[in-house]
């Protein structure tokens, strides 16, 4: 029987294979990397038998399926296996609310207008039980306006340091998304900025005015992820640097 791992070919027979199996069944990290561990494993079991060695004592060399698997998991650093941390589904939700917010109010008048026989009125009548839908509080505004809430929640959906805590890879598609959604925020600082120079006092006042409409537009929490993501890498590549060193 062979048994194909990776890019290595392994004769087996089934005690090995419930063996390898049972490594591989302890083995607490992603799948990748269990790949990886599984092919070293076969390489170095393909090797003791050009050696000389039986299978059985190469098994027993090697030890207990859960010791080997025991071996591998504290070799790794403890970042290989934490879980997926489940607060990245906030920034989901968060996207979810928005959508409602901007588009929920409109779709419900453009219902209601096929209802009615006047805009706004449920019911064509006029009187004491006419039902009036309310605008939203993105009425009147075009729903690309808040786009950097979307680009901004995606960003952060996708920081990699939610799966790995000190990823120093990975970080690209946050980096863009948040960056395209950043654009609104430079565009009304350099406005802003070159409107109040003139006069530095109104400046001043003109900051919480930028802060607002920012955060209006979901600007601002681009931005914020944007930084975040920077910060992050940095900080992986630095702590990477410094295990490295100690080594």
């Amino acid at each position: 029987m062979k048994w194909k791992i990776g890019n290595t070919t392994l004769d087996i027979l089934p005690p090995v294979k419930r063996y390898m199996n049972a490594i591989e069944r302890h083995l607490r990290v992603d799948r990748k990397t269990r790949v990886r561990i599984m092919t070293e494993l076969a390489s170095d079991f393909q090797s003791r038998r050009e050696n000389g060695q039986s299978d059985e004592a190469i098994m027993q060399e090697l030890g207990s399926p859960e010791e080997v698997a025991a071996e591998f998991n504290a070799a790794l650093d403890d970042e290989t296996i934490q879980p997926v941390s489940h607060w990245r589904w906030a920034f989901v939700v968060l996207a979810v609310l928005v959508v409602a917010v901007v588009l929920g109010p409109d779709l419900i008048n453009r219902f209601a207008a096929t209802q009615a026989e006047s805009l706004g009125v449920i019911g064509g009548a006029d009187g004491p039980t006419a039902i009036y839908v309310t605008a939203g509080p993105a009425a009147g505004i075009s729903p690309w306006v808040f786009l950097p809430w979307l680009l901004g929640c995606a960003a952060a959906f996708l920081l990699p340091n939610w799966r790995v805590p000190h990823a120093c890879k990975g970080y690209g598609p946050s980096l863009l998304l948040s960056g395209l959604g950043s654009l609104p925020f430079l565009l009304l600082a350099v406005l802003f900025v070159g409107t109040c120079l003139p006069h530095f006092d109104e400046l001043l006042y003109a900051i919480p005015l930028l802060l607002g409409l920012s955060a209006f537009c979901g600007a601002l929490l681009s931005v914020v992820v944007f930084c975040w993501a920077l910060w992050a890498r940095r900080r992986a590549k630095k702590t990477a640097k410094q295990s490295n060193e100690k080594k």
